[in-house]
């Protein structure tokens, strides 16, 4: 451990604050870019409270413990929880109607699925398109057996940046959402592990590193889910399990409400309806990635995306299957 993970630590086994109170007021301390960063290092190198309470009970001296009448605190004596609720967000109730693309992974994409996707997006005069994960393959830093004929990350990084700004140049005039997948992830796990110092740079955060800040392009993380009427839109990989057979009824069985998500390439659906007579609808999106890949070229992947329009809250999803460039 280097020198300054060991005064974070002695500074931590000398204060009272718990790891969220401790980051938020020393994070900016030790040169971190937010409070969140510095407690993935502190966690990374297992400075926590339960390490404190063990040092403390083996170095510090015996005292006299003062009874307490823990009726008469707010909290009974407990420390507050590190705990966080990491809920979904909701996409503004102007947009009518939503263009979803999901599992593109660039440089991997598939030239026709993905042209023939942008025509009908533009066709159908879209208000908003939602990027749904796995925009971007990041194989070259895959914890996944590698080819090494494939493995090149500067042309990854430029196909990657030259796809977002056309991406833009096509839709001009309409927001555009970037949400990230299990394959974005990626790109954090590895600065994490492999450049933890260069983690912490603002020019490295995913949205300066690949530019969608200057873009206009709004970023999601990987984590949250987002609300589009009374639908809600996931990438997949943030509920486990949701693949099978099925993967709207697995989707289905997880969530019990309108729920769409990508991550899986195959298009389904399910439709369920409650004990009050309400229906219930699961969808699971195409891809825009090639569909025999040497990973895995046998398997039931199809190409496609959706359109979701909303009216007075409720969504109406129209999934689009892509056949060899076309629409079917």
């Amino acid at each position: 451990m280097g020198k300054k993970h060991d005064q974070i630590r002695d500074h931590f086994y000398s204060s009272p604050l718990n790891v969220k109170t401790f980051s938020e007021k020393y994070y900016e301390t030790y040169g971190y870019v937010s409070a969140e960063r510095f407690r993935k290092v502190m966690r990374v190198h297992n400075i926590l409270i339960r390490e404190r309470n063990v040092w403390q009970l083996a170095n510090l001296p015996n005292s006299k413990i003062e009874s307490t009448n823990f009726d008469e605190l707010d909290n009974f004596g407990f420390e507050n929880s590190i705990g966080e609720e990491y809920l979904p967000t909701s996409l503004p109730d102007h947009f009518k109607v939503i263009g979803i693309l999901s599992d593109i992974h660039v440089p991997f994409h598939s030239m026709d699925a993905l042209i023939c996707a942008i025509k009908e997006l533009k066709r159908r005069n879209i208000d908003c398109l939602y990027l749904n994960g796995d925009t971007f393959d990041n194989y070259s830093i895959s914890r996944h057996q590698r080819d090494p004929n494939l493995r090149d990350m500067p042309r990854e990084i430029e196909m990657c940046r030259n796809f977002m700004q056309t991406l833009r140049s096509n839709f001009p005039l309409i927001p555009i959402y970037f949400k990230a997948g299990n394959h974005e992830n990626r790109y954090q796990r590895y600065l994490n592990e492999q450049a933890e110092e260069f983690a912490q740079l603002h020019e490295m955060q995913f949205e300066q590193f690949f530019r969608l800040d200057h873009l206009d392009i709004k970023f999601i993380p990987d984590w949250q889910g987002v609300y589009m009427g009374d639908l809600l839109v996931i990438h997949g990989h943030e509920g486990f399990g949701v693949g099978g057979i099925n993967p709207s009824q697995s989707l289905f069985n997880k969530m019990f409400c309108n729920t769409l998500m990508g991550h899986v390439h195959r298009q389904t659906t399910t439709t369920r309806k409650t004990g009050f007579g309400q229906y219930i609808h699961t969808y699971s999106t195409g891809c825009l990635t090639t569909t025999a890949p040497k990973y895995m070229p046998f398997n039931q992947h199809t190409q496609g995306f959706a359109i979701v329009e909303i009216t007075d809250g409720k969504s109406k999803v129209d999934l689009i299957a892509i056949k060899d460039g076309k629409i079917v």
